[in-house]
């Protein structure tokens, strides 16, 4: 089979410059190559994990009539299989509509690569919920070592945006359901996530429809509710919970009654986890 291979370097900006010249609408025709639907899996560093089952079936349709217009970005496996790197949603409508074969542009690519450029043709397409997006910002920030600025560059998005993004990692994983399913938006979201009672919170948004601007009111009065309650709390009870949360690094809450108690310790990154097994291993 001919196939072109493109390569493409290792620096992203011009991986990506190169890339959009390779596909641009003049080149298509002259620049991809068919390959069978089964030569094709879904790419380990793809960002988007949930389909919209009712988008997914238009899509269908759509090939269906006219068959799969803009090629995948693949990378080569082995000699019979390739890794998508973009356009795994084509893929998959292409595979429900019975197309036998798709127009796939083969690059060379490490894993960062693939996770960027998945990444970028996603947001473009305004195609990953946002709480893929946040987990892909994280992967970018944990297992390939970026910045939040080198991340903000590379994705053509202000600083601001991508801490905000990433501060969604913080919500239980009930929370982030919901957003996945689209029951509640991103900025709900980020409205609770220093709340009390998260979750109860989020049902309620639900319940009763709140806006945005609704949910941030009710985020206001559950926390002032909260403090009032705390400053209720036995100080002795207190100063011990304040050192435990100084000791651990965490917001911690004690409470004690007649047949013991309970010790409460919030966390908004797995790091501060590990942090706190070293300290109860090393004691």
């Amino acid at each position: 089979m001919n196939m072109q291979t493109k390569n493409l370097g290792r620096g992203l900006s011009a991986l990506l410059g190169e890339i959009d010249d390779y596909v641009h609408e003049e080149n298509l025709k002259k620049n991809s190559s068919e390959l069978p639907t089964y030569f094709l899996q879904p790419g380990k560093m793809q960002p988007r994990l949930y389909f919209d089952a009712e988008k997914l079936q238009a899509l269908v349709d759509s090939i269906r009539q006219k068959g799969v217009l803009q090629p995948l970005l693949v990378r080569k496996i082995d000699t019979e299989h390739f890794e998508i790197i973009a356009g795994e949603r084509r893929w998959r409508a292409a595979k429900e509509a019975g197309i036998k074969t798709v127009p796939v542009i083969v690059v060379e690519c490490n894993d960062l690569e693939a996770l960027e450029i998945g990444l970028i043709e996603n947001l473009q397409r305004d195609d990953l919920n946002p709480i893929e997006e946040a987990e892909s910002l994280k992967r970018l920030m944990t297992e390939h070592q970026k910045t939040q600025e080198e991340i903000a560059f590379a994705i053509s998005k202000s600083r601001s945006y991508v801490a905000n993004t990433l501060r969604l990692n913080q919500l239980p994983d009930l929370v982030k359901q919901m957003i996945r399913e689209g029951k509640i938006t991103a900025g709900h979201a980020r409205s609770l996530i220093n709340a009390p009672n998260i979750e109860e919170l989020a049902a309620k948004i639900v319940k009763e429809k709140l806006s945005v601007r609704e949910t941030e009111n009710l985020t206001r009065k559950t926390k002032a509710s909260t403090k009032t309650l705390h400053q209720n709390i036995d100080p002795d009870i207190q100063i011990l919970a304040d050192r435990i949360g100084e000791i651990t690094g965490m917001k911690t809450k004690l409470q004690i009654g007649k047949l013991g108690g309970i010790l409460s310790l919030h966390f908004n990154q797995f790091e501060q986890l590990d942090d706190l097994m070293n300290k109860l291993q090393t004691e």
